[in-house]
């Protein structure tokens, strides 16, 4: 009889201990699953970025390469000024806009222009540099 009462609380242990492990499981499975998020917005950025931005800015967007950082770039330009200067930084120039001057007389070249880049690729474009400005201000 004792023996049968010791098989029975070692079954009763191992399924138990089952349970517990595949609810402990199946919850830090759910946890991760819900810490990942997809930001198409974030990822378009990072494309066009990766294409077009990056062999002059900084990755991090905090320090100066061939072109000034971009970090906190929506903080002190304005959308409309941003949208001119990324689609045209030379007729910006020609037409004595005061921060393009600027940045020519330190000598920085005109960036490139990107005409073909409508508002929405733009806003991903700037909403990338702000993320991954948040990101890297305080690592360095």
């Amino acid at each position: 009889m004792k023996k049968h009462y010791i098989s029975i609380s070692i079954i009763a242990i191992i399924f138990f201990s089952f349970i517990l492990y595949k609810n402990f499981i199946s919850n830090n499975e759910f946890k991760e699953k819900k810490t990942i998020q997809v930001d198409g917005k974030y990822n378009i950025g990072k494309r066009i970025y990766e294409k077009y931005c990056s062999s002059c800015h900084d990755k991090k967007m905090i320090e100066y390469a061939t072109a000034p950082p971009l970090g906190g770039i929506t903080k002190r330009r304005n959308k409309e000024w941003l949208y001119s200067y990324t689609r045209n930084s030379y007729q910006m120039y020609k037409d004595g806009d005061s921060i393009a001057i600027k940045l020519r007389s330190e000598n920085f070249g005109l960036m490139t222009s990107f005409p073909m880049l409508n508002n929405n690729k733009l806003d991903a474009v700037y909403y990338y540099i702000e993320k991954e400005y948040e990101k890297n201000k305080n690592t360095e």
